[in-house]
């Protein structure tokens, strides 16, 4: 086979060198293609019911998680909470996010329900007044008629004892009224649902007697961590993931806060790290290859068209990762391998190849003298 591939190649040699070059070009365009992979798929093979489990669960439950820690002498202050607001505003639009989980979804929820809950009680208030003040008119009206009667005698009281009964009862009413109002004035900026902005309405909604509520416990570690837990929707692509990480990185560059130290983490965060650590390792590798390939080709190999060894595996190399790209093979720790196994063996190939072509050539022309 291989004779009849040489007399191929030596009967039509200029059609050879162009079938050559659009292959290579066409395996070189699917480099664009390729991608780092670091998911459970490239430890656990997809066919196990354990991978398909977990992707069950993962699509009924949400995927991974992102951790955002926050760090604080003073931890649970309206500007933190309205940082960590800003934060959870960049992300709502990513769909790649399942859910998200933090002292400020908490506390606008909380906040929801007490808006309501005075409203109403406003609207109590509005009643209270509508009625004691429908009785003390009619109190008045009832003076202005008879004005020698006593309060007790009024039509309204006319039993014994009544008004001593009554009277204590629309005390206790315009009391109750007072303190009601009193509490709106001191929390008014709970009116309108979202982030207080007084410490002390922050203050009432996270604390309850002065104890931390229940429901704050899984967000808010102790009195110097709370944390964001962001979670990704079930088989979240890396690309989603990655871009999810680098929103969050980009947010906190761009709003620095002196009162907290951030620190993001989770495996997401980490299989980026470990991606883009893949991409820096590949192309030093590269570089250094080449670079050790050259040297030692100029030292060792004296021959004419030396660097002509190193072209080919060049090529060859961009055909592989272009090969991978339109089979959809990503690039993984474990593949990462083949590369220098491809340099080593293909530079040593190519350097016996070229060899025993110029000796050919040589003896060839040695011949040809002696003709």
């Amino acid at each position: 086979m291989l004779k009849r591939l040489a007399s191929l190649l030596q009967k039509f040699p200029m059609k050879s060198i162009f079938i050559t070059v659009i292959v290579i070009i066409l395996l070189a365009s699917g480099v664009r293609n390729v991608r780092m992979a670091t998911g459970n798929d490239t430890l656990v093979n997809s066919s196990t019911d354990v991978y398909k489990d977990n992707v069950m669960l993962e699509k009924e439950f949400g995927g991974e998680s992102i951790i955002v820690l926050y760090e604080s002498d003073q931890l649970l202050t309206p500007e933190n909470l309205a940082h960590m607001k800003g934060l959870e505003n960049a992300l709502k639009t990513n769909d790649s996010i399942y859910s998200i989980v933090s002292p400020v979804t908490l506390v606008e929820e909380i906040a929801s329900k007490q808006a309501v809950q005075f409203g109403e009680g406003i609207e109590e208030i509005r009643d209270g007044l509508d009625t004691m003040g429908s009785k003390l008119t009619e109190m008045g009206e009832n003076l202005q008629r008879n004005p020698g009667l006593e309060i007790p005698q009024q039509e309204s009281l006319k039993q014994p004892g009544l008004a001593e009964a009554e009277l204590p009862k629309m005390g206790g009413k315009l009391q109750t009224i007072s303190e009601n109002m009193h509490m709106t004035h001191g929390y008014s900026d709970i009116m309108t649902p979202g982030l207080p902005t007084k410490q002390a309405t922050l203050d009432n909604i996270v604390y309850d007697e002065g104890k931390l509520r229940p429901m704050f416990e899984e967000v808010i570690v102790d009195d110097r961590h709370m944390l964001m837990m962001i979670r990704f929707k079930g088989n979240t692509a890396d690309a989603g993931k990655s871009e999810v990480v680098a929103t969050i990185n980009d947010y906190l560059h761009a709003e620095k806060i002196d009162t907290a130290k951030i620190i993001v983490s989770g495996k997401p965060v980490l299989d980026n790290a470990i991606r883009s650590s893949m991409q820096d390792s590949m192309k030093k590798m590269l570089v250094l290859a080449l670079t050790f390939m050259v040297i030692v080709l100029f030292l060792v190999f004296n021959v004419s068209w030396r660097l002509l060894s190193l072209a080919t595996v060049l090529v060859a190399v961009i055909a592989t990762i272009g090969t991978m790209g339109w089979l959809n093979i990503p690039i993984t720790m474990v593949s990462m391998a083949v590369f220098p196994i491809l340099i080593g063996l293909g530079i040593d190939y190519g350097i016996q190849f070229q060899n025993r072509y110029n000796e050919e050539m040589t003896g060839e022309e040695a011949n040809n003298d002696e003709f």
